[in-house]
């Protein structure tokens, strides 16, 4: 009976066929895939934590990146800044050893002996003060007097640690040429406290130069002269900047290049070194009264020889 079946299977067309293997194999292929999908496949979840992860990975390496350029930036202007500070050191160096041989040249020039515009020689008083000093150096207060020989001339000045060059009251200033320089001609005016009369004190002296002075108004150019001044007991030849000082209370102001080496201040204390002593005018030099009377005996036996 079993062989007459198989015969009769044997007998049935391919389409029949075909569907039978097609109904035993599907059962086997579905199978598989479900037992596919859990471990093999990658769900819509997975696929956006894998993106999630790789942007996280970019944006930490971009943050990386832009912090190691901004310390090479920082590094980079530290550099900068530092080369500017050591410069700037360098250049304050060489004004301070500059304005030390300006003062020091200055100072030797003003030990020369100086004439007046007459030509005429001043000589120092015969008696001068003791100055006040600190370890070698004079002690100013705040005010002090100063003199002008050539001009004969005292005045009373601040003393201004913060101005770099010491400055003069200038009215009327006027240019001309004298022996192929340029010198200026201006007058300077004074009102003691002790007189109601206004000094009018004119000046001629040679330009040295121009400068420009800045202040909290702006910087204006001014002329730069050079007068021998007497503190204390000390005469040195100053530079001065010529302004109208009108609207102040001092004449003159008295800058930290004069004061380098030579002076410290007590801003307590008021004219320290009390007011300096004009020097005197050298009288001529005349003949003692003996040798002019033998001059005169010789000249009136030299006539008698002569009669005879």
């Amino acid at each position: 009976m079993a062989f007459s079946q198989t015969r009769n299977f044997d007998h049935f067309s391919l389409p029949v066929r075909l569907q039978g293997l097609a109904a035993l194999s599907l059962p086997l292929v579905l199978a598989g895939c479900q037992a596919l999908t859990p471990a093999h496949l990658a769900t819509k979840e997975d696929l956006a934590n894998q993106q999630m992860w790789i942007a996280t990975q970019l944006e930490q390496q971009d943050t990386r990146q832009q912090q190691v350029w901004q310390r090479q930036l920082e590094t980079g202007f530290d550099q900068q800044q530092t080369g500017q500070q050591h410069l700037q050191s360098s250049l304050r160096h060489l004004d301070l050893r500059f304005d030390q041989r300006l003062v020091a040249l200055e100072r030797q020039l003003a030990q020369q002996q100086i004439a007046d515009p007459q030509g005429q020689r001043l000589r120092a008083p015969a008696q001068q003060a003791l100055a006040v000093e600190v370890d070698g150096k004079l002690l100013l207060g705040r005010q002090e007097w100063v003199a002008f020989p050539e001009q004969r001339l005292i005045l009373p000045a601040r003393i201004d640690s913060g101005a770099n060059t010491s400055s003069l009251h200038a009215v009327n200033l006027q240019e001309f040429e004298r022996d192929g320089e340029t010198w200026l001609r201006f007058e300077t005016h004074y009102q003691s406290q002790e007189s109601e009369d206004v000094r009018v004190i004119p000046i001629e002296a040679p330009l040295v130069r121009q400068v420009r002075i800045r202040q909290a108004s702006g910087s204006e150019s001014r002329p730069v002269i050079r007068l021998p001044m007497r503190l204390a007991n000390r005469t040195e030849s100053v530079e001065f900047t010529l302004t109208d000082r009108g609207e102040m209370t001092f004449p003159v102001l008295l800058g930290r290049r004069y004061m380098m080496d030579l002076a410290v201040i007590d801003v307590a204390r008021e004219y320290v070194q009390g007011r300096p002593e004009l020097p005197a005018i050298a009288e001529p030099e005349t003949a003692e009264p003996e040798e002019e009377a033998a001059a005169e005996t010789t000249t009136e036996q030299t006539a008698q020889g002569e009669a005879e």
